[in-house]
């Protein structure tokens, strides 16, 4: 468990989409200390494969932009004390709703569906910056629009950039953007390839998914353009009534740490950008 005091240093969108690790239930823990937990015990999953949101480094421990918010979080709630687990996405939402996880992080956006369903701290803890990774050939893609008529990367039919496509082709039926759709699982390093080499013109991604040390690790010449749209991403907690006073107590912490600077701080470490700077 996260004890709330001595942590040397905390954390970070969407996504999305990989596969979990460890542990018999597909389960791997960065509590890992031996330190006597204090205050009533809240389980978190985060993906251990979706970095820079959260992964598992070298030495078999959780890390990330996410996870190292939520060991801040935790450290400033001294009535709670988190133990964060690396589960696969389907699997940590169906934990969530029958509260086998009290919390989910995957870099999520607010839906109406959501809303519905769980607690949301009014509080976001980072942005997902919907970019569009270009063929040198293509060019800059500055809006919507300049995505008609182009070789589009297959998109999940169960994601936020499918919704996304979708409501923008809903409000302009007469000027629709074509897309293929796959439930083949790509990297987001697949993609990116398959757009320099030529196959698919343009990939439309948010940028939390580790897209800019890809293309410097592996010299790609793709053309990034600005975010055509941003999404607060937020945690979300099992809907009951003793997590009533946990969701606010997380939106106050999370409050603390982007007025101290220390959210922004992360995003730069993670993201090389400021991502609160779109609010």
């Amino acid at each position: 468990m996260f004890k709330k005091k001595n942590l040397l240093y905390p954390v970070s969108l969407f996504a999305l989409i990989l596969a979990g690790c460890g542990g018999s239930e597909g389960e791997n823990s960065a509590s890992g200390g031996s330190e006597e937990a204090s205050g009533r015990e809240i389980t978190v999953a985060v993906p251990p494969s979706a970095k820079p949101l959260s992964y598992t480094d070298e030495n078999g421990e959780l890390t990330g932009y996410e996870v190292k918010i939520l060991k801040l979080v935790d450290e400033k709630l001294e009535d709670y004390s988190f133990d964060i687990v690396g589960v696969a996405d389907s699997a940590a939402e169906i934990g969530l709703d029958t509260g086998k996880y009290d919390m989910i992080a995957q870099g999520l956006f607010k839906s109406e569906a959501r809303e519905e369903k769980y607690l949301i701290p009014t509080e976001s803890n980072g942005a997902s910056l919907m970019r569009v990774y270009s063929n040198k050939d293509v060019g800059t893609i500055d809006s919507f629009e300049d995505l008609i008529g182009k070789n589009i990367t297959p998109l999940s039919p169960s994601g936020g950039v499918f919704n996304l496509l979708t409501d923008y082709n809903n409000e302009n039926p007469n000027n629709p953007i074509e897309f293929p759709t796959s439930d083949h699982g790509f990297t987001v390093a697949e993609r990116l390839q398959a757009v320099e080499s030529g196959k698919y013109d343009v990939l439309v991604q948010p940028s939390n998914l580790g897209q800019k040390e890809i293309i410097e690790a592996q010299n790609l010449d793709i053309v990034v353009s600005e975010p055509l749209k941003v999404f607060p991403t937020y945690f979300l907690i099992h809907n009951s009534e003793e997590n009533k006073a946990l969701t606010e107590e997380v939106s106050n912490a999370l409050k603390e740490l982007k007025d101290e600077g220390t959210l922004s701080e992360l995003s730069l470490e993670y993201y090389g950008e400021d991502v609160f700077q779109y609010e």
